[in-house]
């Protein structure tokens, strides 16, 4: 996918947008999102995908509500998508709408991640028995101000803030912090994966870079409980792996995503490995 703008300004300046103005999204920006939507087919360890714009404005009144919970003000378009299913669709999935959510921020949109939500409000998406549909996300045209009962959302999950760099990135093994220094090229690529979003901002990724190689192993963080049994953490393992993919590809580093457990010894209690990605 092509983005108009640097991926490493796309990235700071998306935030999750909860009121949206009733005005119809621009024809020219609808165009470029269901292009975008069309260009991604296959997630990185080879699940076939696909997504769509769907238009679906909600009236009050409404039998049925896009959630159980009414944190979206005037939601009118969504993406949608389905995908193979498989160990890894979750975060296939999550890198997968991730680039279309940056997209989306490139056209001026709003976007919303939406982990939760009715199945039956988008009924008429058919799925196949070998797929699932593990999120969608709201899309519009932002409002010019954010309601209050936003703002207090963000002020509660401390939506701007993100863990420190120390915490997050290790050199090895468990227990030794990655300097920027040692973390060298791919210091820019881990600070545009610090900044992802995900579901409370519980930040579940924890990376370790081997010693002396290139070589990133991406480790999933149980943070709450309802969050890992929903599968949301793995959506925001994916949403970090696109992140770090398309910020190191702009650095000119590219690489590859593998499954290949290094069995590092000392793994944290509720933390287990999912994927890793090789620099070429």
């Amino acid at each position: 996918m092509q983005y108009d703008r640097p991926v490493r300004e796309l990235i700071p300046e998306r935030s999750s947008v909860r009121t949206y103005a009733e005005e119809a999204m621009d024809p020219e920006a609808m165009r470029r999102m269901e292009e975008a939507c069309a260009s991604l087919a296959k997630a990185p360890f080879g699940e076939a995908a696909r997504f769509r714009v769907v238009e679906r404005p909600f009236e009050r009144g409404m039998p049925v509500k896009v959630s159980d919970y009414g944190l979206v003000r005037n939601p009118r378009y969504f993406l949608i998508g389905a995908i193979e299913r498989s160990p890894m669709a979750r975060e296939g999935y999550g890198y997968l709408m991730e680039h279309l959510v940056l997209r989306a921020t490139d056209l001026g949109l709003g976007t919303c991640w939406m982990g939760l939500f009715n199945r039956e409000y988008f009924k008429d998406f058919t799925t196949r028995d070998d797929e699932l549909v593990p999120a969608i996300a709201v899309l519009g045209v932002p409002a010019e101000r954010r309601r209050l009962g936003e703002r207090l959302i963000r002020m509660g999950v401390k939506a701007d803030s993100r863990r420190d760099w120390s915490e997050l990135f290790l050199s090895d093994a468990f227990g030794t912090p990655l300097s920027r220094e040692s973390a060298g090229r791919l210091s820019g690529p881990l600070e545009m994966l610090r900044l992802a979003p995900s579901a409370g901002n519980t930040q579940p990724w924890r990376v370790v870079k081997e010693e002396g190689r290139n070589v990133l192993h991406v480790y999933l963080r149980q943070m709450k409980q309802t969050y890992y049994d929903a599968g949301m953490h793995n959506l925001d393992i994916g949403i970090a792996m696109s992140h770090l993919e398309l910020a190191a590809r702009e650095a000119g580093i590219h690489g590859e995503w593998r499954v290949s457990d290094p069995d590092l010894a000392g793994l944290p209690e509720r933390t287990e490995y999912r994927a890793s990605w090789h620099a070429r």
